[in-house]
C-alpha cells in the first residue's frame, strides 16, 4: 500500500500545471525571441512521449499548429533523431534524454516546472499569481547554446 502511495504522490508531482495546448501556443511565441530561430528558419520540434503521455502529446501537437513542424517520437528513438531538429519538448515523466540537448546543441523544453528548476532542462512553463509563466534555466540554456533576448528573460522566472 505504501508503495502505491509513493508512486501516486511521484505521478501528482509530474502534472503539468499549464494546459499542453496553452504550453504549445506560448512556445510559439516564445521562440521568436530566440536568436537562432529567425523568421526563416524552419523550427523542427520532436516531442518525447511515452505511453503514459500519449493523449497529452497529441493535445500538445494540435496547439503547436502549423508554425513548427513536430515529429512525435519515444525515448528510445531521440538519439537517432535530435541531429535533425532545433527543439525537443519533453512531456512529464520524460527527462532522462535530455543531456542529449547539450551535445548537440538543441533547446530543451518541457511543460514540468520541476525539470527546469533542477536545471534539467532549459524552457518551461508553471504557473504564477493563477496565470502562465515562462520558465528559464540559464545554466542549461547556455550549455545547450541557447538564447533569447531580453525581452522574455525580463518577464521569465529565472534559474541557474
Amino acid at each position: 500500500m505504501l508503495l502505491f502511495l509513493c508512486i501516486g504522490n511521484l505521478v501528482k508531482a509530474q502534472n503539468v500545471p499549464v494546459p499542453e495546448n496553452i504550453q504549445a501556443a506560448l512556445l510559439s511565441k516564445v521562440l521568436k525571441f530566440n536568436p537562432g530561430f529567425s523568421d526563416s528558419t524552419s523550427i523542427k520540434m520532436l516531442v518525447v512521449y511515452n505511453n503514459n503521455t500519449q493523449i497529452n502529446k497529441d493535445e500538445f501537437i494540435r496547439g503547436v499548429g502549423n508554425s513548427i513542424e513536430v515529429k512525435a517520437i519515444k525515448p528510445e528513438e531521440l538519439k537517432d533523431n535530435i541531429s535533425e531538429t532545433n527543439v525537443v519538448y519533453f512531456m512529464p515523466g520524460i527527462n532522462d534524454s535530455s543531456k542529449l540537448c547539450n551535445k548537440n546543441k538543441v533547446l530543451s523544453v518541457t511543460g514540468t516546472p520541476q525539470y527546469v528548476e533542477q536545471g534539467e532542462i532549459s524552457l518551461g512553463f508553471g504557473v504564477e499569481n493563477n496565470k502562465p509563466k515562462i520558465l528559464v534555466n540559464l545554466t542549461s540554456l547556455e550549455q545547450e547554446g541557447q538564447s533569447f533576448s531580453s525581452d522574455i528573460l525580463r518577464i521569465a522566472k529565472i534559474y541557474k
